[in-house]
């Protein structure tokens, strides 16, 4: 891993907490912030690799502001942590596009597969290519989409939040420019990255 991985979470208990679990998993270079100030401040002398932030700070709903002025300076994978599952406060959340987002009280394995799965995207997206491969968790989510399944039974599949299958939805529908879930499904079997006969 190159660069921080930056908790912005102002429980000291749940930052700490996750932070161990990182430690424990391997990763060494964590940093806690718990407001905009002290975030920009580290990000300006640091190589910043993955954020994860809690969406409710200081009893507010102002985690994705935060990481909409820390992405305004350079584009920065993000991942949610929220106790919250109201779609306004997702779809504002949605705005930074997010990798994942990790509901309270997580697992150690919910978090660490939601890191895992954002260094994987990191790794693929700096591979050369015409046009970008979709990850292995991308590519999981677009089959069950051509499958027709919901959000909630490809969450339910996967083993993820229906929320993080909502952001993936919208991040592949975005990074690809296209319209729909329908022209990302004909996209990824024209390139042959899913195969619909097998469906």
């Amino acid at each position: 891993m190159d660069g921080f991985i930056l908790i912005i979470e102002d429980d000291i208990l749940v930052a700490e907490n996750t932070a161990f679990i990182l430690n424990q998993a391997g990763y060494h270079t964590i940093y806690i912030a718990d407001n905009l100030i002290d975030a920009i401040s580290f990000q300006q002398k640091n190589k910043i690799a993955l954020i994860i932030s809690d969406i409710n700070l200081h009893g507010i709903n102002n985690g994705p502001k935060i990481i909409k002025d820390l992405q305004s300076n350079i584009q920065t994978p993000v991942i949610y942590l929220t106790a919250y599952s109201e779609d306004q406060i997702i779809d504002d959340a949605l705005l930074t596009n997010p990798i994942a987002f990790v509901l309270k009280p997580f697992t150690d394995r919910q978090l660490l597969v939601s890191v895992q799965i954002a260094f994987k995207q990191i790794e693929e997206q700096l591979k050369p290519g015409a046009i970008e491969k979709p990850t292995p968790r991308e590519l999981d989510v677009i089959e069950q989409m051509a499958k027709g399944l919901s959000n909630k039974e490809i969450s339910d599949l996967l083993f993820l939040s229906e929320h993080t299958i909502k952001a993936h939805r919208r991040n592949l529908i975005r990074k690809y420019q296209l319209r729909s879930s329908s022209e990302l499904i004909a996209m990824s079997a024209r390139l042959k990255w899913i195969n619909v006969n097998n469906y």
